[in-house]
Formats: C-alpha cells, structure tokens, sequence
C-alpha cells in the first residue's frame, strides 16, 4: 500500500475504533501518517516509542499510600489526561517501534493498546489508539530482513489490523513539494531515479530511506547558504544515503547547476519568447515534472483564466507522456485546480494532442 491508501485504511479503521498496526521500514513515514491522521481530524497527538521505555515504565511504579497499592501515571498517560480535561476533542495516541522493545515491556503496552487500562489507569473513550512496527522476517515478503524485533504471540497479532506500508516515490514527491519542504534538487534527483529512495544494497551498511533524503534536503538548504567546501556536502550525503547515491546526487547536482526558469517568472511574462521554449524543450523530464507541479502549487494562489491559459502553453510544451502523466495528476489529485483547465481552450487542444484526436 501507499502513503495515501494506508493512509485513508487507517483513518477507517481508527474512525471505526479498531487499532491499526502500521508496518513498513524505518524511515518510510509511519510517524508522518500519523501526524497527517490527527491533523486531518483535527486530534491531538501523543506519540510512545516503545523502543526507549523499560520494564515498569509505561506501568507505573508501585507505590504504597495508607496500606494501599498505587501506580505512578507514565507523563505521556498524563499529558493524554491533562489535554482531555481542558480540550473538548479528542486524542490520537501512537505507539511506535512496538516490536523494538524487550518483551516484558511490550506485554504491557498490549494492556494498554488492547485492554484501554493498566494498572488502574483507564484510556478515555475520547482516545484513539494506533502502533507500528518494522517488519519481520515472519512476513514473506521480508524473508531477508534483519531488524532485531520482538514478536507479538498470535493471540496479540489477531487484535490488530494490519496494513503494510510501501514507499511510493509519487507520493513522496508530493508530499515533498508542499508540507514537506523538500529541496527542489533532491525532488529532482529522485523523479529521475525512483529508485533510490528507498535504496539497500548488499555492498554497503547504509540504506536511503525517505527520512534519510529529507536530512540530505535540509543540509543542502544549509549548504547554500553556508562557504562549505563541496567535499563536505558530499561527505553528509554519504552519511545519510551511502556512497553509490553520494556519488550520483552530486553529480546529478553538477550536471544540474543552472535552475531552470521559476514557476512565478513564467507566470509574469506577457509572452513566452523562444528562449524560455527552447529551455523548456530542452529539459530533463525530471526537471519538467518538478517544473508543472511547482506552477500547479502557484496556479492554486491565481486562480484565473490567464494563469490557466499560461500553465497550459507550458505544459504543452512538454513530452507528451510526460503531459499525459501531468493530466492524469491533475485530475485526480487537484480538484480544485482541474476544472479551471478545463475551460482553458489552450488545455484542451493540448489534451486531444496527445491522445490522438481532431
């Protein structure tokens, strides 16, 4: 499944108050589906690696008052309870790593995600429960796998829903070009190789993941500003992705120095001179698919015939299998901005251009 579909299953699940269990490589995005789950909703979230927590911790230690046996309170159990006492709303909590955690502590986390109460505490009804976890070689399609896990007892397995998640390059993409902030080279670099965001090769330790690509994203706006030494940036990537993909980003970063025209310059020209359609047909499909969906982002904030019209003499300028995927984007995911294409004549003739028709 993909970011989205795991996505839209969790929310139904969660909405439906069953407890999803979310599995899928480190770094792939299990904690930022999360965050997009309770922003939507508009819940607060309260977050648990179980990796970090020891015996005893999540249960409270016991403590004897006046001949009777008490349980100190986890402070995430409490800042659930605080948040609930002054907010009408509710609460999404998010146990994580939940096979990375000794067994004993993982037995009582499964009080609390499935029984709603341990030691006395009681979850409110207001609170709404999802895990993950890292894939285990149980799993057929990770045989191969090495991560140290735990696993649950098949009783405990039974209880949960769950959804495999995959990396999905379109979707990270995407996501890289609104919330995420992701640097336009490294959007770049992985619309041309796809492949490599999530990247383990058997010749080195590191493995690229989409959380190791937006640490490369954050360290090059940092090195753009900073009188680094190219060498040190190289260094960093290969940290973060290894040293075959060190070796291509900064290549594809060399090869790519001279930014093609932005999205707002090519919106304030009256006319698109043949200089601006020689770079555009020129240019790299990658560079051309970052291109169409930066000026599909600024289209949103001028919403008008002009700017429609403007988008689409760009657009058709295009390869027209790269057009082809654009519109097919466009449909699907930006409903908001497609019917103001469709009124664009420019946009039509562009359409039935590359299907074929008169």
């Amino acid at each position: 499944m993909n970011y989205k579909e795991t996505l839209e299953a969790v929310e139904l699940s969660l909405l439906s108050r069953a407890v999803p269990l979310i599995i899928g490589e480190s770094g792939i995005g299990k904690t930022s589906l999360i965050k997009d789950f309770a922003k939507r909703n508009d819940m607060y979230l309260v977050n648990i690696d179980a990796n970090l927590l020891k015996e005893g911790e999540i249960g409270g230690l016991p403590m004897v008052v006046g001949g009777k046996t008490y349980y100190a309170t986890h402070h995430k159990l409490m800042e659930i309870d605080a948040w609930l006492q002054n907010n009408p709303g509710r609460v999404m909590l998010f146990i994580d790593e939940i096979n990375r955690c000794d067994h004993s502590v993982q037995q009582e986390l499964m009080n609390l995600i499935l029984n709603r109460e341990i030691n006395g505490y009681k979850l409110s009804h207001r609170v709404l429960v999802a895990a993950a976890m890292n894939p285990t070689n149980k799993m057929d399609s990770f045989r191969e796998t090495d991560y140290q896990v735990v696993d649950m007892d098949p009783a405990q397995e039974d209880r949960f829903i769950w959804f495999n998640m995959d990396s999905d390059p379109k979707e990270w993409i995407r996501w890289g070009m609104e919330e995420g902030q992701i640097h336009e080279q490294v959007l770049q670099f992985i619309s041309n190789f796809r492949e490599y965001l999530s990247y383990n090769s058997e010749d080195e330790y590191i493995q690229a993941t989409p959380r190791s690509w937006e640490r490369v994203s954050n360290a090059l706006k940092v090195f753009e500003k900073r009188n680094y030494e190219p060498k040190t940036l190289y260094h960093l990537v290969k940290g973060n992705v290894g040293t075959r993909l060190a070796q291509e980003f900064t290549a594809f970063l060399e090869e790519n120095r001279n930014p093609l025209i932005s999205p707002d310059d090519l919106y304030e020209m009256d006319v698109l001179g043949q200089f601006v359609r020689d770079e555009i047909s020129q240019a790299s499909h990658s560079r051309l698919y970052i291109l169409a969906k930066n000026m599909i982002l600024k289209l949103r904030d001028r919403m008008t015939e002009k700017h429609g019209d403007r988008f689409s003499e760009v657009l058709n300028l295009m390869p027209k299998d790269l057009r082809i995927s654009v519109m097919k984007e466009l449909k699907s995911d930006y409903p908001d901005v497609y019917p103001l294409l469709l009124n664009s004549d420019t946009f039509i003739e562009g359409f039935f251009d590359c299907y074929g028709r008169s």
